[in-house]
């Protein structure tokens, strides 16, 4: 009788759904955190190719200025004198 009074405890049926309960709201936590996770992943590259972009686009701002400022000096060199 002892085995059975001892298998009959932890077989109740509150101790079952108590494990049951906790595993149920484990799964539901993850479930609702891979979503997020997700999100957080996309937004994370969309922030690194903003910031990319963002730098190929200062590296042809600095050419560009560059190249302006050579054509301008050399536009000074051929100038004639103003009053010659």
């Amino acid at each position: 009788m002892g085995v059975i009074n001892k298998a009959a405890i932890i077989l109740t049926p509150s101790r079952v759904s108590h494990r049951s309960r906790r595993q149920s709201q484990a799964e539901a936590a993850a479930a609702r955190a891979g979503p997020a996770e997700a999100e957080t992943k996309v937004a994370e590259e969309q922030v690194a190719a903003i910031a990319r972009a963002l730098h190929e686009d200062e590296a042809y701002r600095q050419a560009d200025l560059q190249e302006v400022a050579e054509k301008e000096a050399e536009a000074v060199l051929w100038d004639p004198p103003a009053g010659s």
